[in-house]
């Protein structure tokens, strides 16, 4: 039963956070989903249950299941992550992903320039050099590009910062794979090349946080997540 009533959280899920199912809507009744997806009633229930403490749901005697707005959903539970990245039709998401970098990874990277120890240093330098070495292949870049900024973020000594952005490790790993494709049809014109242009962006962080320039290096990761930002639009804007 409750390996069923699992599978029934994830169909439900997904039809939710891709709008199969909107917010204020209410859901079929218990008896209904029972038949729908041949299950018993416990199994509908235990499954609404689950949406509910995600908070994608909520039950009244007199009005029904219905949908809850998107703004209260539990949207760092890995189930709700897992089904929105998998929706094809979730640029929004990926944008307002890049506004949660913003927000925290320009200060991540000031503090690791003021607290990295010598050890930190020489694994931000290792992940950069697999950096320059994953150049070419996507896949290995989007994985050594994470890890190249969980690095720095390491070095910030902030576990909510450290704790946010590891919830986030799925996600961030497929926008990187997006604006790697992007960097070659919407390339800057004052660097050489798209590949100068990846590996310069990061060398700047890198080297400031080396040098310990806690602006510099806050500046240089604003710059470069402003630039994944205009990417991500260039490429939605180009497929709306």
């Amino acid at each position: 039963m409750q390996n069923r009533s699992e599978e029934l959280v994830h169909e439900l899920g997904r039809k939710i956070v891709t709008g199969e199912f909107v917010s204020g809507q209410t859901l079929p009744k218990v008896e209904v989903l029972s038949e729908m997806y041949g299950v018993s009633r416990t199994v509908v229930r235990e499954a609404l249950k689950g949406l509910a403490t995600r908070k994608l749901i909520r039950s009244n005697q007199r009005s029904g299941t219905s949908v809850l707005p998107r703004s209260v959903w539990q949207w760092w539970d890995f189930d709700v992550l897992t089904w929105i990245i998998d929706d094809e039709n979730n640029s929004d998401f990926i944008l307002h992903l890049t506004d949660v970098r913003m927000g925290l990874e320009p200060m991540a990277a000031a503090l690791a320039a003021k607290r990295a120890t010598d050890e930190d240093i020489v694994k931000i330098k290792a992940c950069f050099y697999n950096l320059e070495q994953s150049v070419g292949d996507p896949r290995a870049w989007a994985k050594a590009d994470y890890e190249f900024h969980q690095s720095i973020l390491h070095a910030s000594y902030n576990d909510l910062m450290i704790g946010t952005i590891q919830m986030l490790h799925k996600a961030l790993v497929i926008s990187r794979e997006k604006t790697y494709y992007a960097m070659k049809e919407y390339s800057d014109p004052s660097y050489d090349s798209t590949t100068n242009e990846v590996l310069e962006r990061h060398r700047a962080i890198y080297e400031a946080i080396l040098a310990r320039d806690e602006e510099l290096a806050r500046q240089k990761m604003t710059d470069l997540i402003q630039r994944v930002k205009s990417l991500l639009e260039q490429i939605y804007d180009h497929h709306s």
